[in-house]
């Protein structure tokens, strides 16, 4: 039973940054059949991006934590570029394969970005004092 409420709640924030994600990208270009082909294609994109996105978030929190490599505003713009790149190959991926939906670059790009804008932080590790 608690194994179906984590999934219900996994499922419903996945369908509303779907939801959110296809608005935005819609202003851009971004055409789809039904709300069911936007949802799956983030769940599918999300999925096929996970391991990619923890290697990308490895580089830079490697190079400013462990080897004082960059900064901390270096680690975050790689991320961003990094991610976005990456995001942006993947969402062309799944975009190439799935029919019902239909994806400018600019509406790609535009999606990957904000993406990785709200994830930088996370590859900054903060230590409590």
């Amino acid at each position: 039973m608690g194994f179906l409420v984590i999934v219900g709640i996994i499922v419903a924030i996945v369908s509303v940054v779907a939801i959110f994600g296809g608005a935005l990208m819609k202003l851009f270009g971004f055409t789809y059949q039904s709300m069911g082909s936007i949802i799956l294609f983030f769940v599918i994109s999300g999925i096929l991006a996970f391991p990619i996105e923890l290697f990308v978030k490895a580089i830079p929190k490697v190079l400013f934590s462990h080897f004082k490599k960059i900064n901390e505003l270096e680690a975050k713009i790689m991320f961003v570029v990094l991610d976005t790149v990456l995001s942006m190959i993947m969402f062309s991926l799944v975009d190439y394969f799935m029919k019902s939906v239909s994806a400018t670059p600019i509406s790609l790009f535009v999606v990957s970005l904000i993406m990785s804008l709200l994830c930088m932080n996370d590859v900054i590790e903060k230590k409590d004092r």
